[in-house]
């Protein structure tokens, strides 16, 4: 699965395939765990990543307006590529993964 996501961000590094972004740096941005806030079908995400004191890594997506304590996405794991390995397997957008979903998801720099 690692090299099929490191293909395709590289098929993406030479175009703008998301609203308002490119994917490839949206990944690059997830995997070095920095919030980051998105819009999917008209609900605004902040995805959010952190070590914890023990080691493990734990990343979640929540939705953000709305005002809700909705929790879209949540993972615990060893690593932070378990972690972003985890994001990118996810059926969190509608069913789809993000690289199903890309097309359709706005990067919101806020």
């Amino acid at each position: 699965m690692l090299l099929n996501n490191l293909m395709r961000m590289f098929e993406l590094s030479e175009g703008i395939t998301m609203k308002n972004g490119n994917a490839a740096e949206f990944i690059d941005r997830i995997y070095s765990c920095q919030d980051t806030i998105f819009i999917f079908n008209g609900i605004k995400y902040w995805f959010q990543g952190y070590t914890l004191p023990c080691g493990t890594v734990h990343m979640e997506v929540s939705q953000y307006q709305p005002v809700s304590e909705r929790c879209l996405w949540t993972h615990d794991g060893t690593t932070i590529e378990e972690c972003h390995e985890a994001f990118l397997a996810a059926p969190m957008f509608g069913g789809k993964t993000f690289w199903e979903a890309e097309q359709d998801i706005e990067w919101v720099d806020e």
